[in-house]
């Protein structure tokens, strides 16, 4: 039987490393973390205890999708994160009211859903 222990991290392709990098640098104000000289194009980030990394590939994602899969990154300051996106012009869709917490989902610039999310 395999026990789960911990999260570790979440892979996500990206298509252009740099622009992919400004996005969650500057917009989710994520911090880079050393990564190994792998032999294709990426870049690791630390939340939490937890890692994202991005993995070059040639295959953009596509549309806005809460159903399907996704990152969710819990937010400090819901109001002002969904503020910060409406100020970068940054589509997103919200849950409605009743959805059990504040609930917003965006697109990374590859076309990755991400979940920002207040509370557990």
């Amino acid at each position: 039987m395999i026990k789960a222990k911990s999260f570790s991290h979440c892979g996500l392709r990206v298509t252009d490393v740099e622009r992919a990098t400004r996005f969650y640098e500057d917009v989710l104000n994520l911090k880079k973390l050393p990564r190994p000289n792998f032999p294709f194009g990426g870049a690791w980030y630390g939340v939490g205890e937890n890692q994202i990394h991005l993995i070059s590939s040639d295959q953009n994602m596509g549309k806005i999708n809460p159903l399907g899969p996704h990152l969710a990154i819990q937010v400090e300051d819901f109001a002002a994160a969904k503020a910060e996106l409406t100020r970068r012009g940054i589509e997103f869709l919200e849950a409605p009211p009743n959805a059990g917490g504040n609930q917003l989902w965006i697109l990374d610039p590859d076309g990755n859903t991400i979940e920002l999310r207040s509370g557990n």
